[in-house]
């Protein structure tokens, strides 16, 4: 494959391969998306074959593979004498997010943190100890610690060597080497000793992965202080960023429904049970064929989810929520319920509660008499406004998270909650995709969108008197809606010779199809956006390399023709509307393809 036609074969294959070939050409070059090409066009493949598909030599193809495989970009399988190569795209949705993962890890661990993230997204993997060495020896225990913290926050983990091998290779190997255990008899059918050896290899591929995670074989203790191992290596968890995504996602739709203070309450709660909640990618999951049926599927993830709960992992206390309030929160007079609108008590100058009242005697005038404190009723919580984090205060805020028609947080016991991500996850989408169609198509295709959502399958009669519109105008929708691939039509035909004249026909919305198709959307047009910025750089690559001189930083405004310095701004200014758009995009794309 000639360089020159690269970008033309990756974006009529498909919109992965548009974005992957792109990404890979801006940050490793043309050789490594030449490569990335091929592997995902031809799939699993030795270094030769690459090479006679590619029209590259052998060490050009081996010296890009080593760099990939560095980055985890690309897997690695031996058999017998022959290594073969697999595309990995966890490797290059690295590269996709690496700008948003240092400025989170930024916000929330400092600079020097940041710094850490960036060197592991840069080189692929750490070793601790020759890391360690570039340090002096003051800033080296400051530098350890920070990676203690990045490792115990989840945003690190342990590089082994399964994790360069694809995960389909792994369970073949483990699965074939069961099934060779297990025992033909003539009392189990081959069916049942099938299930029985999958069921086995689920275990042990369970026991294969979580190998070499111990924290004894992690961490060491000198002078009781916890220490890294020297010779292990660190790597990126992306696992855990996409729990930050989701956290993101559930906070902005809070946010929507009950407000910007209800919104941090909830925000709050998320951070204590984020890190121990489950993946977004399961293991199981990524293997084909092992389980096909939706309805397998989902009772696979609510076991998790369930398994989760029951074990306390994502169950939190309400009075653990202050604790993880950011400090410029103020709940006072932010929520009003009976609780919070009792008028307070008259005080004396000493400070104490007046308990005296006036009673109207029969004569008329009205005489002072002390009365007996009152118990307080109408909620569990006393009324307590005096603290900007009170916990009364809280609790009505996760009342209004629990309480609405889709609840945000369910109540376990008295006082623990937990988050439903199940339900939330298509709550999340649900409400983008109306706020999408509603945005581009208008109100009356959503109104229809959702008639169809909620009759399942209907007619354009049914609709119309359903939504209340003129056929003509349903007609325009559904057009609208089905070019955009939210709908299926069934056809219907009334006689056998199937007349177009005799039939109708229905229309449908399947969420997952739908989601799928918007996915796409969005991965091309983050390619396209990334493609514009490549060529408007291309085309001014003389000024912009005249720029990077080292003589000419910083004295650009000296050494610079007028007219270079109204090109060199228009080029900066494309390029940041055009970083705004593809931020936009992404997020999107998080919402109907990551989560």
């Amino acid at each position: 494959m000639a360089p020159a036609s690269l970008l033309e074969a990756a974006r009529t294959q498909s919109p992965e391969s548009y974005l992957y070939t792109t990404l890979a050409s801006s940050h490793l070059g043309e050789t490594s998306a030449i490569v990335i090409s091929s592997l995902i066009s031809f799939g699993r493949s030795t270094t030769k074959q690459i090479a006679s598909r590619t029209n590259l030599s052998v060490k050009q193809v081996k010296t890009a593979v080593v760099s990939l495989v560095q980055l985890n970009c690309v897997f690695f399988w031996t058999e017998g004498k022959e290594v073969y190569y697999t595309f990995d795209d966890r490797g290059v949705q690295r590269l996709l997010f690496a700008g948003d993962i240092v400025t989170r890890i930024r916000v929330a661990y400092g600079d020097e943190s940041a710094q850490i993230i960036q060197n592991v997204l840069e080189n692929g993997s750490l070793n601790v100890k020759e890391y360690l060495s570039t340090f002096s020896e003051e800033a080296k225990y400051e530098t350890s610690d920070r990676l203690l913290k990045l490792y115990n926050d989840g945003w690190l983990h342990r590089l082994q060597p399964y994790n360069y091998y694809p995960l389909e290779d792994v369970w073949n190997m483990l699965f074939q080497e069961t099934l060779k255990n297990t025992p033909r008899t003539a009392t189990t059918s081959e069916i049942k000793r099938v299930a029985e050896a999958k069921a086995k290899t689920k275990v042990k591929l369970n026991d294969y992965l979580s190998r070499g995670t111990d924290p004894k074989d992690v961490f060491t203790v000198e002078a009781g202080m916890q220490k890294f191992n020297p010779l292990v290596t660190i790597t990126f968890n992306l696992a855990r960023y996409e729990k930050y995504l989701r956290t993101r996602a559930l906070v902005d739709l809070a946010n929507l429904r009950f407000g910007l203070l209800t919104s941090k309450v909830y925000e709050a709660c998320c951070s204590l049970v984020e890190q121990n909640s489950p993946d977004l990618h399961q293991t199981f999951l990524q293997i084909s064929g092992l389980i096909n049926d939706p309805e397998e599927e989902r009772l696979y993830i609510s076991s998790i989810e369930n398994g989760l709960i029951d074990s306390k992992r994502t169950v939190f206390n309400l009075r653990d929520v202050p604790r993880a309030l950011s400090e410029n929160v103020d709940l006072r007079n932010s929520i009003l319920t009976q609780n919070f609108l009792k008028p307070p008590k008259r005080v004396h100058m000493n400070g104490s509660a007046e308990r005296t009242k006036k009673i109207k005697l029969e004569d008329g005038t009205a005489q002072t008499v002390e009365v007996e404190d009152e118990e307080e009723d109408d909620g569990d919580y006393v009324a307590d406004n005096s603290t900007a984090k009170s916990l009364s205060l809280i609790s009505e805020h996760v009342r209004l998270l629990t309480s609405s028609g889709t609840p945000f947080l369910m109540e376990v016991s008295p006082g623990s909650y937990t988050i439903p991500y199940m339900q939330l996850h298509k709550l999340v989408k649900q409400h983008h995709l109306s706020t999408l169609v509603k945005t581009t198509l208008g109100t009356n295709a959503l109104r229809v969108l959702r008639c169809i959502i909620q009759m399942k399958l209907v007619d354009e009669k049914a609709i119309s008197n359903s939504v209340l519109l003129k056929e003509k105008t349903v007609k325009n929708e559904l057009y609208k809606l089905t070019n955009m691939n939210l709908l299926e039509i069934q056809e219907v035909p009334r006689s056998a010779d199937r007349a177009a004249l005799k039939t109708f026909y229905l229309f449908r919305h399947k969420p997952v199809l739908a989601y799928r198709s918007i996915s796409d959307a969005l991965v091309y047009d983050m390619a396209q956006v990334l493609t514009n910025v490549a060529r408007f750089k291309l085309d001014n690559k003389i000024l912009l390399d005249k720029c990077d001189r080292e003589d000419v930083k910083g004295h650009e405004e000296e050494l610079l023709l007028e007219s270079e310095l109204k090109t060199l701004r228009q080029v900066q200014q494309r390029e940041l509307g055009n970083v705004g758009r593809l931020n936009r995009v992404m997020w999107l794309y998080v919402v109907f393809g990551v989560l």
